[in-house]
């Protein structure tokens, strides 16, 4: 019986740490976005974080801006924060939820040095592609401009700017919850 109790006490304080994915899945659920790739949800989650901290009235928070300088594209910024009044661009987030956090730190810090290489080496020949269809021009990015890395639960400790609440399991149940809502047609489907 003292095991049992044990057991069941460690059980209820593992669980009772666990974030609640339900209001996550709950304002995600008709946004229509696409959840097959793997980032996608950590993007939709990081998006929610950040309008805590830059509310709708204010900002404009979007995902998947693709650059280039030509015909190829050479990157794509995950999150951009963009004042309404100004339409200045105030924060680049690369957001990566990997296993490894050293390898996705060195990710995030490598497409944040070739985005601003290619910001100031090739400004006349930089074009934006959003997701969203939101025009963007090399002037909306300058020295205010700020750049931070987001991971899943946990990358702070591992040298991330910012984390999310939840971690890499819970996000991938939050993907594959998502993922059966739209394929049952409950959930807004990707178009």
């Amino acid at each position: 019986m003292r095991s049992f109790l044990i057991i069941a006490s460690v059980l209820f304080s593992i669980s009772s740490f666990a974030a609640d994915i339900e209001p996550y899945f709950e304002s995600l659920k008709q946004t229509g976005v696409n959840y097959e790739p793997d980032g996608a949800i950590c993007e939709q989650v990081a998006k929610l974080r950040y309008r805590g901290e830059y509310p709708d009235a204010q900002f404009l928070i979007t995902t998947g801006v693709e650059y280039s300088t030509g015909d190829r594209t050479l990157g794509e910024l995950d999150i951009v924060v963009i004042d309404r009044g100004t339409q200045k661009v105030i924060l680049v987030s690369e957001v990566k939820c990997w296993k490894n956090f050293q390898q996705a730190l060195d990710k995030a810090k490598s497409q944040r040095l070739r985005f601003q290489w290619n910001l100031e080496k090739h400004p006349q020949q930089m074009r934006f592609d959003s997701y969203e269809g939101l025009p963007f021009s090399v002037s909306q990015f300058d020295g205010s401009t700020q750049y931070r890395s987001l991971s899943q639960a946990g990358g702070v400790n591992k040298g991330f700017d910012a984390e999310l609440e939840l971690t890499l399991s819970e996000l991938k149940q939050l993907r594959m919850k998502l993922l059966k809502c739209q394929a049952w047609g409950e959930c807004r489907r990707p178009e």
